[in-house]
């Protein structure tokens, strides 16, 4: 063990273990997560010190070895709740074959298929007889589904759909598993009958049979190549050209819409219908906070316990070089780090516990709430991604030139949540709609009070008139902290509404309206995502019942988000005249002295989302602190270092010297 992270956590003002309770939800919960990781940690199978030297075709292939193995290890223990196979999932690090037949196929064929086609597809779906995936996105077009060119054409004399890809842009492109993985793929095209139009349908089609791997007639399949991370590499995202491809009236999922075998096309009377759609992907996106939680926790785990044992530079001639994390400098980037993680950790299970009491809704018919779900689920997702791909990239940073390397994880985990900023959702197209229905809010707060509870403050006007007046910091208690989130949240979102409004007074039209402030659309859904946050967090605290210690602790994790956002983003709440210049200068001068608060508990911060080394799979990260030895360990691994000559560089640099000047 090294001396220094020995020492630091020897100083915690808490009992780490009762923190790791807390945030798994129970000793019992912590138990069962430590079992369920070890299943996987005492498997040789997934060993993981490999991975880093496989080239695309190889980690490919481990994902696959794992993958099936990872299968075996469900059956054989009979594990079924969802969130303990995200547990498993996670702790793999690898993207897994079954993601999208378990993540998108089986659900959408659950929601939009007919009693019979979920008799005939699901069980195959889920023992693997059959492996779907999910295709949407084309190469032209990803977020205006409107827009998709596949097309459908139904042929009344055999009664079948012709599937068609009638341009290259049409191709199907960026589906998860598509290329070389999947059997079959639920196929979004425009249906057409005769020549009229009928929208976006939902198709059953097998891509390649199942045994001999091949692609089925007609259908043209691959791989979209390299993306811009090592562990989603070993995923294949595929792509999908279709040549008048035929397909039974009965493979168009139909429990929406059906088109009949004469041609007449009948949309169900559920006058929901689309609400249940929409349904399916809201499960997704709920997921994707508790995705930027785990990038994020783990990017500052590594990046402290690193800090801890790093030593650089003396400030005092004489006295030895300090711990990096005793500099000023590395608390101001990895301090309100870790106070994000521990935020992004509450405001994860918020949205999970919301997305839970709305299905529940659901299945009774009651949709009521699924607009402001919606709007929960695509802010946290916007947010929390975008805030956890910075923060990975900050402790990369901190780390230094040992944060540049592949071994330390930091790069990839950047790499990942720059990949989550896109999928499911771009952030930017994702804030514009949740603007969109803060300004639908703002006009009907001022017809009747009454709006969904997560908005519901855009009802109170004194919010909106609020001007803090601490002079103090002992004035910026908590509820403080809160309200000026809410008024700057209020005050941007009824300035940008009433501009909007003077724009179409005098005579633009409300779609340039819109175009033109974007810009401050967007940085009022930023507002709002962040008052979400402050308050998710708040809430979180506020239901505990942990120890005195544990309470103190998280309550300064909680000051130093809320003043930490503020103090980064002063000159939005300076404008919105919620805080002045000097009250900013205060809460800087607040929230430097929370950092020396915090610093002696940084690690045991950091301990308690008790990753273990197999899980967290840093060489900078070790539990035991141990990093300049990991390193070394996994460098002698390298394919290159197998000789002590390589054949190419004995090829090639000879030359230099037979080369005349």
């Amino acid at each position: 063990m090294n001396p220094d992270i020995a020492r630091e956590r020897s100083k915690a003002s808490f009992d780490i273990q009762e923190l790791t309770y807390f945030l798994d939800g129970g000793k019992e919960k912590t138990s069962r997560r430590r079992y369920l990781e070890s299943l996987l940690s005492n498997d040789p199978v997934f060993e993981k010190d490999q991975d880093w030297f496989y080239g695309r075709e190889g980690s490919y292939e481990n994902s696959l070895r794992k993958g099936v193995h990872f299968i075996d290890i469900v059956r054989t223990h009979k594990i079924t709740d969802k969130y303990e196979l995200q547990v498993l999932e996670r702790a793999i690090g690898y993207p897994l074959p079954t993601l999208l037949n378990d993540l998108m196929f089986i659900p959408t064929i659950k929601t939009l298929g007919t009693k019979r086609q979920q008799e005939k597809w699901i069980p195959l779906a889920k023992s693997y007889q059959i492996l779907g995936t999910y295709a949407q996105t084309e190469m032209g077009h990803g977020t205006f589904i409107r827009a998709i060119e596949t097309t459908a054409t139904y042929d009344t004399t055999t009664q079948e759909f012709v599937l068609h890809s009638p341009s290259l842009t049409a191709a199907k492109w960026w589906p998860g598993s598509l290329g070389h993985t999947c059997s079959h793929a639920i196929v979004l095209a425009q249906l057409y009958i005769g020549k009229k139009s009928y929208g976006i349908q939902f198709f059953m089609l097998q891509i390649r049979d199942p045994v001999t791997r091949r692609p089925t007639p007609g259908v043209k399949l691959g791989d979209i190549g390299p993306k811009g991370s090592f562990l989603i590499n070993s995923q294949e995202n595929g792509y999908l050209l279709l040549d008048h491809v035929r397909v039974p009236r009965d493979h168009m999922l139909s429990a929406l819409a059906e088109v009949m075998a004469d041609g007449t096309f009948v949309k169900s009377s559920n006058e929901d219908a689309d609400k249940v759609l929409y349904s399916i992907m809201l499960y997704v996106r709920s997921t994707i906070p508790q995705d930027a939680y785990f990038i994020a926790s783990r990017a500052i785990t590594i990046a402290v316990r690193y800090s801890a044992v790093r030593r650089q530079s003396e400030l005092k001639p004489g006295q030895g070089e300090l711990q990096i994390l005793d500099y000023s400098t590395q608390q101001d980037k990895l301090l309100p780090s870790l106070a994000t993680a521990y935020a992004y950790k509450f405001a994860s299970d918020r949205i999970r516990i919301e997305y839970e009491r709305a299905n529940t809704k659901w299945t009774t018919g009651d949709f009521s709430n699924l607009p402001e779900l919606h709007v929960l689920t695509s802010a946290m997702k916007a947010y929390t991604t975008s805030g956890a791909r910075l923060l990975a990239d900050t402790c990369r940073l901190g780390c230094g030139g040992h944060g540049f390397s592949m071994f330390s994880l930091l790069t990839e985990l950047f790499a990942v949540a720059s990949a989550a900023c896109t999928y499911e959702g771009e952030n930017t197209v994702l804030y514009l709609q949740v603007a969109r229905f803060l300004l639908k809010c703002v006009s009907k707060a001022r017809l009747e009070p009454r709006l969904p509870p997560s908005v519901s403050y855009l009802l109170d006007e004194s919010t909106r008139d609020w001007r803090c007046t601490c002079s103090s910091p002992r004035q910026l208690d908590s509820q403080t902290q809160l309200r000026i989130y809410k008024a700057r949240a209020s005050r941007l979102i009824n300035m940008t509404a009433d501009k909007m409004q003077a724009d179409v007074i005098l005579g633009m039209d409300p779609v340039d309206s819109w175009n033109k402030n974007s810009v401050d659309l967007v940085r009022c859904a930023k507002a709002h995502s962040s008052y979400l946050i402050v308050q998710f967090f708040l809430d979180a605290l506020s239901q505990s019942n942990s120890s005195r210690e544990i309470a103190s602790v998280l309550k300064s994790q909680s000051d130093l988000y809320a003043l930490y956002g503020i103090v980064e983003d002063s000159g939005s709440f300076m404008e919105c005249g919620v805080l002045t210049v000097n009250q900013i200068a205060m809460i800087r001068d607040q929230v430097y002295s929370l950092y020396q608060i915090i610093r002696p508990d940084a690690v045991a911060l950091v301990d308690a989302f008790d990753y273990s080394d197999f899980v967290l799979n840093s060489a900078l990260g070790r539990y035991d602190g141990q990093v300049y030895q990991r390193l070394f360990e996994l460098a002698q691994k390298s394919p290159l270092n197998k000789s002590p000559v390589q054949p190419s560089a004995k090829k090639y640099l000879p030359q230099l010297h037979k080369s005349k000047l």
